[in-house]
């Protein structure tokens, strides 16, 4: 395999397809079985903490008085705290270990999540999500850098398809969830549903978070059901890959392929965000009007979604290609999301589009995060994931009050999905031009 020669500009050449032994495969094969779901449980309740508040917003914003623009504000102000502490929170965990560092963030964010139900006021509002920001900063780059501590890069790809099942199986199952609760316990105990919501949905990151040391080893050596072949057998695989990888956080910073990245995540993050908090209300502008019902449409897309991000991504693996599994997912997106737009109060035909244009970005987002374990490894994986996961957060923050902005000044919904279709269409475009090498598994 040839490698980077310039670690300040991430180059990569294409890789080998990757030949394994029997006890390589059965090695990862354990690997999968043992520590994926567990972290894949733990990024659900990771994605529903952070969204839930698109279900709440049914109730609290009549209960609190919340404008469409507080709304947004409270929605995006997460992904300040979120991206300010990216970076710093990365680099420490990196120093004090994956396991510890996780357990201390989900519990901490739970109890966050919890006391969200205590706001009474924009301001209280606005606190809370960004102190659920803050906590919750350094979980998604723990996650990705301990699953980096397992996996060769030709194997990260269909390993991120399925942590990012997180993602549509947050929408999936906690929309009628939440709607549950906000239904069934309005009004009990003196307390309103969405409050219940709060308070209920962050039990579990807690009880999470005192299971990461029984449940998670701290690295191959460690870990009880791998024999000592098999633990040697990862171990090598990796120590020899991670050599060719660049491992100065200094470089990294110098490479136009680490920024290219974070414009990508930025952009079509944006989409993804603006969708995720205002999809129930854009469903509502369909004519529905139950929470519950509202709710259980809003896992249509999603369940889909959960089925196409999987198999374009072990597709993606089977072929040896990325660019085009990455980029025409995302273009598909962003017409099926146009599309949309133009059937505005009929809800069977807008989901349909809907749904199309959610499974074609939750496609290219799990594409996406196999790349920067490709090319990155140690301090300089750390502070690059952060990085572009602190991309992921301003999109985050300008999605939802971009969103609500279009709204409240033009009185049309349909003109911010537009312009959430439109930085869809521009990150696929942008996605061609990473050189190929760095998005192949196959000699060129």
């Amino acid at each position: 395999m040839t490698v980077v020669k310039n670690a300040a500009t991430l180059d990569v050449a294409a890789e080998a397809p990757c030949v394994e032994s029997g006890l390589d495969a059965a090695a990862f094969a354990k690997v999968t079985r043992r520590i994926v779901p567990f972290i894949v449980l733990c990024y659900f309740f990771s994605y529903l903490d952070r969204v839930n508040v698109g279900f709440a917003k049914l109730q609290m914003q009549q209960a609190l008085g919340l404008s469409d623009v507080v709304y947004g504000i409270g929605a995006g102000i997460f992904f300040w705290g979120y991206m300010l502490c990216q970076v710093p929170s990365s680099l420490l965990i990196y120093r004090l270990g994956m396991r510890r560092s996780m357990a201390a963030i989900m519990i901490v964010w739970g109890l966050v999540s919890a006391a969200t139900m205590l706001v009474s006021t924009p301001a209280e509002f606005y606190f809370a999500r960004f102190m659920l920001g803050v906590t919750e900063a350094g979980f998604f780059p723990a996650a990705v850098m301990y699953l980096n501590k397992w996996y060769p890069a030709a194997r990260q790809s269909k390993i991120m398809s399925i942590l990012f099942l997180a993602m549509p199986l947050g929408m999936v199952l906690g929309g009628p969830i939440s709607g549950a609760l906000m239904s069934g316990t309005h009004d009990l105990h003196g307390l309103q549903g969405w409050q219940w919501m709060f308070l209920i949905e962050a039990l579990p990151a807690i009880v999470l978070g005192l299971l990461v040391f029984k449940i998670l080893p701290e690295s191959p050596q460690t870990a009880p059901w791998l024999t000592k072949a098999e633990a040697a057998a990862i171990t090598t695989t990796l120590s020899t890959e991670n050599a060719r990888k660049n491992t100065s956080f200094v470089a990294a910073l110098k490479s136009p392929v680490l920024w290219m990245l974070m414009g990508i995540c930025l952009l079509f993050n944006i989409g993804n965000y603006g969708l995720v908090f205002w999809l129930p209300t854009i469903i509502q502008s369909t004519g529905m009007q139950s929470p519950l019902e509202i709710a259980l449409l809003t896992a249509i897309p999603y369940s889909v979604a959960c089925v196409v991000m999987n198999r374009n991504a072990a597709h993606a693996q089977r072929v040896g290609e990325r660019r085009l599994h990455c980029a025409v997912p995302l273009f598909i997106a962003a017409a099926a999301m146009w599309a949309s737009t133009l059937f505005p109060h009929n809800t069977v035909v807008a989901m349909v589009f809907l749904t199309i244009g959610i499974s074609g970005l939750m496609a290219t987002l799990a594409m996406f995060w196999g790349l920067p374990g490709r090319v990155l490894a140690g301090t300089a994986a750390a502070g690059g994931i952060a990085m572009i996961n602190s991309a992921a957060s301003l999109a985050g923050l300008i999605g939802p009050v971009l969103m609500g902005g279009i709204k409240q000044s033009t009185g049309s919904i349909s003109l911010g999905v537009l312009a959430l279709a439109a930085m869809m269409l521009i990150a696929a475009v942008v996605i061609l031009a990473i050189p190929r090498q760095l998005m192949s598994d196959r000699q060129v």
